[in-house]
């Protein structure tokens, strides 16, 4: 049985940080999507304040019993109470993004250089084979017998 060629043997290292790469990908996109979802939450929950918040003041403006009034002033500052943890959300998802973005750059790095090596390992395979028939053609060159006409 042939031996494997170097290039071939790190075929199969380059096949797993392939996939430990495609894997810190796919996780780097669902901390961006999570981070995405969060702060459509909060532009939703500011919205919802701001709507409250507008018919609170045109409430005011007729007249309503005090029990709404406070209705309206204890839902707006739950409202508040909710974007702040939404932003926090955010803000712990925009860390974990920058962590999970720097471990897929290290991965990536790591592929791009094996992939680099092994293509410098084939190179030099190919070289080394090119030598070994040209060695090959230079001998059987020498070997045959010359006549002279």
């Amino acid at each position: 049985m042939p031996t494997q060629k170097r290039s071939q043997r790190l075929k199969i290292v380059l096949d797993l940080i392939d996939r430990e790469e495609e894997q810190e990908r796919q996780a780097l996109g669902q901390i961006r999507s999570q981070l995405h979802a969060s702060d459509a939450k909060i532009e939703q929950l500011i919205a919802y304040q701001r709507q409250y918040q507008e018919d609170l003041r045109s409430t005011s403006s007729s007249v309503k019993s005090v029990r709404h009034i406070q209705t309206f002033h204890v839902f707006i500052s739950r409202l508040g109470t909710a974007i702040e943890q939404q932003q926090q959300q955010s803000l712990l998802l925009k860390q974990k993004l920058e962590v999970q973005t720097g471990k897929w750059q290290m991965v990536y790095q790591k592929k791009k250089n094996m992939e680099e090596f092994v293509d410098r390992c084939r190179n030099e395979e190919q070289i080394e084979e090119d030598r070994k028939e040209q060695r090959q053609l230079d001998d059987a060159t020498h070997r045959r017998p010359h006549r002279n006409i």
